[in-house]
């Protein structure tokens, strides 16, 4: 049986050297996935120029996805004094802004499904559609939240809605890498959001009040409780169960041995986090060390 599955990455010029692995291991392990790359408006050209010949790719500008009010407000690629947010405090942050451009993407999908990818994620081993299935349904993973971060990304969840946070009593964390979601799944969650808020700019403006929002737990929670888990395996791990990661500043000191552990007993994906600052000679050196010691096999 055939899935219906894309990848999706939201991108802008800063991440363009992280990206670039991100495809090459496309590119290498999973050429046959239809990658769909959400960059910044006037990032576009950038992206084109660099990646516009490669099979599979399609470059979108945020102009395209996000509702116009958003794309005027968001935050421009560049320096603050040249995007003007030291005047204009209106400005919705580029965190927030790829959030947004995730949901509104695979609500407008042609695909089914999606797998979200970010810039600094990597593959290391060959994998086709089926990977991100059970006997035909989609793997949705999770975990219960463990700690203070994780925590407030599900309560931020709650309070978007709307709900009562003393009648919560369960939180989780559906921050993974890869989050895989149904088209279905963002659809329901914008009508949901727009039943709670009233109106588009009432939630959106709950959502940007949010410190910590995530759109994979309000996606999470549209699939497991505005869906009942329709048409999707739920896969209860641990993050570092599917991917090597290099997230906070305390695991720099580390990265030399989680190189050789990538190398000696590779997982599926890489996350180095881009905002650690590391090199970029670096990072690329690991996935080349990846890409050699786990050499493609043709995807089926």
């Amino acid at each position: 049986m055939r899935q219906n599955i894309c990848l999706i990455t939201t991108s802008h010029a800063p991440d363009i050297g992280p990206f670039s692995l991100l495809r090459q291991s496309i590119n290498l392990f999973a050429p046959r996935l239809q990658h769909f790359a959400i960059v910044n408006t006037e990032d576009y050209g950038v992206f084109r120029d660099r990646f516009g010949g490669e099979t599979n790719l399609e470059i979108v500008a945020s102009a395209s996805v996000l509702p116009r009010t958003i794309e005027k407000r968001r935050r421009k690629s560049g320096p603050k004094w040249l995007t003007g947010k030291w005047l204009n405090r209106q400005l919705i942050k580029g965190w927030h802004a790829q959030q947004l451009m995730k949901i509104y993407a695979l609500a407008d999908c042609s695909y089914d499904a999606a797998a979200f990818f970010d810039s600094d994620v990597f593959l290391c081993r060959p994998l086709d559609p089926q990977y991100f299935y059970v006997n035909g349904r989609l793997k949705l993973f999770r975990r219960r939240a463990l700690d203070a971060e994780a925590l407030d990304f599900d309560i931020s969840t709650y309070d978007i809605l709307g709900h009562s946070l003393h009648r919560v009593t369960e939180l989780f964390d559906y921050i993974f890498s890869p989050s895989c979601f149904r088209k279905s799944t963002a659809t329901r969650l914008l009508e949901e959001l727009v039943l709670r808020g009233r109106t588009e700019s009432r939630w959106l403006r709950k959502f940007l009040e949010q410190k910590r929002p995530s759109e994979y737990n309000l996606l999470g929670y549209a699939a497991t409780v505005l869906e009942g888990g329709a048409g999707y395996q739920l896969i209860e791990c641990d993050p570092e169960d599917l991917h090597h990661s290099i997230r906070f500043p305390e695991d720099r000191i580390r990265l030399a041995e989680e190189i050789e552990a990538m190398r000696a007993r590779p997982k599926d994906f890489v996350l180095i986090q881009s905002s650690l600052g590391l090199p970029f000679e670096q990072v690329s050196r690991a996935f080349q060390l990846v890409a050699e010691a786990n050499q493609a096999s043709p995807t089926s």
